[in-house]
Protein backbone atom coordinates (compact mmCIF):
# COMPACT_ATOMS: atom_id res chain seq x y z
CA UNK A 1 0.00 0.00 0.00
CA UNK A 2 1.35 3.40 -0.93
CA UNK A 3 1.22 5.51 2.24
CA UNK A 4 2.01 8.97 0.94
CA UNK A 5 -1.14 11.07 0.79
CA UNK A 6 -3.19 8.62 2.85
CA UNK A 7 -5.12 9.37 6.05
CA UNK A 8 -4.84 6.79 8.83
CA UNK A 9 -6.47 6.45 12.24
CA UNK A 10 -3.98 5.36 14.91
CA UNK A 11 -5.23 4.27 18.34
CA UNK A 12 -3.08 4.46 21.44
CA UNK A 13 -1.17 7.34 19.87
CA UNK A 14 -0.37 9.26 23.04
CA UNK A 15 2.85 7.32 23.62
CA UNK A 16 4.94 4.31 22.68
CA UNK A 17 4.45 2.57 19.36
CA UNK A 18 1.33 4.61 18.56
CA UNK A 19 3.16 7.92 18.87
CA UNK A 20 6.11 6.56 16.88
CA UNK A 21 3.72 5.41 14.13
CA UNK A 22 2.24 8.92 13.88
CA UNK A 23 5.72 10.43 13.59
CA UNK A 24 6.96 7.84 11.10
CA UNK A 25 3.76 8.22 9.12
CA UNK A 26 4.29 11.97 8.90
CA UNK A 27 7.77 11.37 7.51
CA UNK A 28 6.12 9.34 4.75
CA UNK A 29 3.47 11.92 3.93
CA UNK A 30 0.66 10.34 5.94
CA UNK A 31 -2.04 12.41 7.64
CA UNK A 32 -3.01 10.89 10.97
CA UNK A 33 -6.05 10.91 13.18
CA UNK A 34 -4.52 10.12 16.55
CA UNK A 35 -6.71 8.75 19.33
CA UNK A 36 -6.17 7.91 22.98
CA UNK A 37 -7.66 8.51 26.40
CA UNK A 38 -4.57 10.53 27.37
CA UNK A 39 -5.25 14.04 26.10
CA UNK A 40 -1.96 15.48 27.31
CA UNK A 41 -0.03 12.70 25.58
CA UNK A 42 -1.96 13.31 22.37
CA UNK A 43 -1.04 16.99 22.48
CA UNK A 44 2.63 16.00 22.78
CA UNK A 45 2.28 13.63 19.82
CA UNK A 46 0.68 16.33 17.71
CA UNK A 47 3.45 18.77 18.59
CA UNK A 48 6.13 16.25 17.60
CA UNK A 49 4.39 15.50 14.30
CA UNK A 50 4.09 19.22 13.54
CA UNK A 51 7.89 19.57 13.74
CA UNK A 52 8.36 17.32 10.71
CA UNK A 53 8.81 19.24 7.46
CA UNK A 54 6.27 18.48 4.72
CA UNK A 55 4.34 16.26 7.11
CA UNK A 56 0.71 15.41 6.67
CA UNK A 57 -1.79 16.84 9.11
CA UNK A 58 -2.34 15.41 12.57
CA UNK A 59 -5.65 15.70 14.38
CA UNK A 60 -6.36 14.32 17.83
CA UNK A 61 -9.49 12.78 19.31
CA UNK A 62 -10.18 11.44 22.78
CA UNK A 63 -11.28 7.81 22.49
CA UNK A 64 -11.87 4.93 24.87
CA UNK A 65 -11.47 1.97 22.50
CA UNK A 66 -13.67 -0.23 24.72
CA UNK A 67 -16.67 2.07 24.16
CA UNK A 68 -18.58 1.17 20.98
CA UNK A 69 -20.67 4.35 21.17
CA UNK A 70 -17.45 6.39 21.26
CA UNK A 71 -16.24 4.65 18.10
CA UNK A 72 -19.51 5.50 16.37
CA UNK A 73 -19.27 9.10 17.55
CA UNK A 74 -15.75 9.30 16.13
CA UNK A 75 -16.87 7.96 12.76
CA UNK A 76 -19.81 10.39 12.67
CA UNK A 77 -17.57 13.32 13.60
CA UNK A 78 -15.04 12.46 10.89
CA UNK A 79 -17.79 12.14 8.30
CA UNK A 80 -19.17 15.56 9.25
CA UNK A 81 -15.68 17.03 8.90
CA UNK A 82 -15.41 15.48 5.45
CA UNK A 83 -12.41 13.32 6.32
CA UNK A 84 -11.76 10.42 3.96
CA UNK A 85 -10.24 7.55 5.94
CA UNK A 86 -7.82 5.29 4.09
CA UNK A 87 -6.93 2.99 6.94
CA UNK A 88 -6.71 2.24 10.62
CA UNK A 89 -3.93 0.89 12.79
CA UNK A 90 -5.48 -0.57 15.94
CA UNK A 91 -2.58 -0.25 18.34
CA UNK A 92 -4.02 0.59 21.78
CA UNK A 93 -3.31 -2.11 24.34
CA UNK A 94 -2.75 -2.93 28.01
CA UNK A 95 -1.13 -5.82 29.83
CA UNK A 96 -1.77 -7.80 32.99
CA UNK A 97 0.75 -10.15 34.58
CA UNK A 98 -0.80 -13.06 36.44
CA UNK A 99 -1.37 -16.79 36.12
CA UNK A 100 -4.63 -18.53 35.20
CA UNK A 101 -5.57 -19.36 38.78
CA UNK A 102 -5.11 -15.93 40.30
CA UNK A 103 -6.21 -13.73 37.41
CA UNK A 104 -9.83 -12.74 38.04
CA UNK A 105 -12.62 -12.76 35.48
CA UNK A 106 -12.81 -9.00 35.83
CA UNK A 107 -9.13 -8.64 34.96
CA UNK A 108 -9.44 -10.94 31.95
CA UNK A 109 -12.50 -9.01 30.77
CA UNK A 110 -10.65 -5.70 31.10
CA UNK A 111 -7.68 -6.88 29.01
CA UNK A 112 -9.95 -8.46 26.40
CA UNK A 113 -12.04 -5.29 26.20
CA UNK A 114 -9.03 -3.19 25.23
CA UNK A 115 -6.79 -5.60 23.33
CA UNK A 116 -9.47 -7.58 21.51
CA UNK A 117 -12.83 -5.82 21.36
CA UNK A 118 -11.18 -2.41 21.03
CA UNK A 119 -9.56 -3.61 17.82
CA UNK A 120 -12.67 -5.42 16.61
CA UNK A 121 -14.67 -2.19 17.00
CA UNK A 122 -12.08 -0.20 15.07
CA UNK A 123 -11.92 -2.77 12.29
CA UNK A 124 -15.67 -3.24 11.90
CA UNK A 125 -16.96 0.31 12.39
CA UNK A 126 -14.84 1.64 9.52
CA UNK A 127 -14.95 -1.43 7.28
CA UNK A 128 -17.74 -0.18 4.99
CA UNK A 129 -15.94 3.15 4.52
CA UNK A 130 -12.63 1.45 3.77
CA UNK A 131 -14.19 -0.86 1.18
CA UNK A 132 -15.23 2.24 -0.77
CA UNK A 133 -11.67 3.55 -0.97
CA UNK A 134 -9.45 2.77 -3.97
CA UNK A 135 -6.77 1.48 -1.58
CA UNK A 136 -7.23 0.91 2.15
CA UNK A 137 -5.70 -0.69 5.24
CA UNK A 138 -6.76 -2.49 8.40
CA UNK A 139 -3.73 -3.25 10.60
CA UNK A 140 -4.22 -4.85 14.01
CA UNK A 141 -1.45 -5.10 16.59
CA UNK A 142 -1.09 -8.51 18.17
CA UNK A 143 2.20 -9.39 19.90
CA UNK A 144 5.01 -11.90 20.13
CA UNK A 145 2.65 -13.36 22.75
CA UNK A 146 0.06 -13.78 20.03
CA UNK A 147 2.53 -16.15 18.39
CA UNK A 148 3.83 -18.05 21.43
CA UNK A 149 2.39 -18.55 24.93
CA UNK A 150 4.07 -17.44 28.14
CA UNK A 151 3.28 -18.43 31.71
CA UNK A 152 1.84 -15.68 33.93
CA UNK A 153 0.51 -13.81 30.88
CA UNK A 154 -2.81 -15.63 30.59
CA UNK A 155 -5.02 -12.58 29.96
CA UNK A 156 -2.56 -10.83 27.65
CA UNK A 157 -1.84 -13.97 25.61
CA UNK A 158 -5.53 -14.76 25.30
CA UNK A 159 -6.26 -11.27 23.96
CA UNK A 160 -3.36 -11.24 21.53
CA UNK A 161 -4.07 -14.73 20.18
CA UNK A 162 -7.70 -13.66 19.80
CA UNK A 163 -6.95 -10.54 17.73
CA UNK A 164 -4.54 -12.57 15.62
CA UNK A 165 -7.34 -15.00 14.78
CA UNK A 166 -9.83 -12.23 14.06
CA UNK A 167 -7.36 -10.45 11.80
CA UNK A 168 -6.44 -13.60 9.87
CA UNK A 169 -10.12 -14.24 9.20
CA UNK A 170 -10.41 -10.67 7.89
CA UNK A 171 -7.49 -11.42 5.57
CA UNK A 172 -9.42 -14.32 4.06
CA UNK A 173 -12.71 -12.45 3.81
CA UNK A 174 -11.18 -9.34 2.22
CA UNK A 175 -8.83 -11.17 -0.13
CA UNK A 176 -9.28 -9.81 -3.64
CA UNK A 177 -10.66 -6.48 -2.40
CA UNK A 178 -8.88 -3.14 -2.18
CA UNK A 179 -8.56 -3.47 1.62
CA UNK A 180 -5.15 -4.70 2.74
CA UNK A 181 -5.21 -6.49 6.11
CA UNK A 182 -2.04 -6.78 8.19
CA UNK A 183 -1.41 -8.49 11.54
CA UNK A 184 1.45 -6.93 13.51
CA UNK A 185 3.53 -8.90 16.02
CA UNK A 186 5.89 -6.71 18.07
CA UNK A 187 8.52 -8.39 20.21
CA UNK A 188 10.08 -6.61 23.18
CA UNK A 189 9.63 -2.93 22.40
CA UNK A 190 10.93 -0.33 24.85
CA UNK A 191 7.62 1.28 25.75
CA UNK A 192 5.92 2.19 29.04
CA UNK A 193 3.45 -0.71 28.87
CA UNK A 194 5.02 -2.44 31.89
CA UNK A 195 5.36 0.81 33.83
CA UNK A 196 1.70 1.57 33.15
CA UNK A 197 0.73 -1.93 34.25
CA UNK A 198 2.61 -1.49 37.52
CA UNK A 199 0.97 1.88 38.15
CA UNK A 200 -2.44 0.41 37.39
CA UNK A 201 -1.90 -2.48 39.78
CA UNK A 202 -1.94 -4.95 36.89
CA UNK A 203 0.99 -7.02 38.16
CA UNK A 204 -0.50 -9.54 40.54
CA UNK A 205 2.67 -11.57 41.13
CA UNK A 206 5.17 -8.75 41.60
CA UNK A 207 5.83 -8.58 45.36
CA UNK A 208 8.38 -5.78 45.21
CA UNK A 209 8.84 -2.30 46.63
CA UNK A 210 7.89 0.73 44.57
CA UNK A 211 11.56 1.48 43.84
CA UNK A 212 12.19 -2.10 42.73
CA UNK A 213 9.18 -1.93 40.43
CA UNK A 214 10.53 1.30 38.91
CA UNK A 215 13.83 -0.44 38.20
CA UNK A 216 12.06 -3.29 36.39
CA UNK A 217 9.96 -0.88 34.34
CA UNK A 218 13.02 1.18 33.37
CA UNK A 219 14.98 -1.93 32.40
CA UNK A 220 12.09 -3.10 30.24
CA UNK A 221 12.01 0.26 28.46
CA UNK A 222 15.78 0.54 28.00
CA UNK A 223 16.44 -3.01 26.80
CA UNK A 224 13.72 -3.20 24.18
CA UNK A 225 13.75 -2.27 20.52
CA UNK A 226 13.02 1.44 20.22
CA UNK A 227 9.44 2.41 19.32
CA UNK A 228 10.90 4.46 16.46
CA UNK A 229 12.57 1.41 14.91
CA UNK A 230 9.41 -0.63 15.50
CA UNK A 231 7.35 2.00 13.67
CA UNK A 232 9.76 1.93 10.72
CA UNK A 233 9.45 -1.86 10.47
CA UNK A 234 5.65 -1.66 10.66
CA UNK A 235 5.35 1.07 8.04
CA UNK A 236 7.78 -0.75 5.74
CA UNK A 237 5.70 -3.89 6.13
CA UNK A 238 2.50 -2.03 5.31
CA UNK A 239 4.05 -0.43 2.23
CA UNK A 240 5.37 -3.82 1.11
CA UNK A 241 1.92 -5.38 1.46
CA UNK A 242 2.90 -7.84 4.20
CA UNK A 243 0.02 -9.67 5.82
CA UNK A 244 2.13 -10.67 8.85
CA UNK A 245 4.62 -8.12 10.17
CA UNK A 246 7.11 -9.48 12.73
CA UNK A 247 8.74 -6.63 14.65
CA UNK A 248 12.15 -7.43 16.09
CA UNK A 249 14.54 -10.37 15.96
CA UNK A 250 12.96 -11.88 19.07
CA UNK A 251 9.55 -12.04 17.39
CA UNK A 252 11.07 -13.67 14.30
CA UNK A 253 13.04 -16.20 16.38
CA UNK A 254 10.14 -17.03 18.68
CA UNK A 255 7.82 -17.62 15.73
CA UNK A 256 10.32 -19.91 14.02
CA UNK A 257 11.15 -21.81 17.22
CA UNK A 258 7.52 -22.39 18.15
CA UNK A 259 6.61 -23.60 14.67
CA UNK A 260 9.50 -26.09 14.74
CA UNK A 261 8.96 -27.43 18.26
CA UNK A 262 5.87 -26.13 20.08
CA UNK A 263 6.52 -28.33 23.12
CA UNK A 264 10.09 -27.15 23.69
CA UNK A 265 10.41 -23.77 22.03
CA UNK A 266 12.18 -22.15 25.01
CA UNK A 267 11.64 -18.88 26.81
CA UNK A 268 10.39 -15.74 25.10
CA UNK A 269 10.68 -12.10 26.10
CA UNK A 270 8.14 -10.00 27.91
CA UNK A 271 5.26 -8.60 25.81
CA UNK A 272 5.44 -5.39 23.78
Amino acid sequence: MKLSGKTLIITGAASGIGRALAIEGARRGVSTICTDRDGEGLDETKALVSEIADAGTCSTHSLDVTDLAAWRDLRSSLQKEGDQIDGIINNAGITFVGNAEETSYEQINQVMAVNFMGQVYGSREFLADLKDRPEALIANVSSILGLVPKADQVAYCASKFAIRGYTEVLMQELKGTDVQVSAIFPGHIGTDILANAIRAGSISRLDLTSDEQDVIANQFREHGLSPQKAAQIIMDGVENGQSHILVGDDAIQADQSYRQDPDNYGAVVEPA
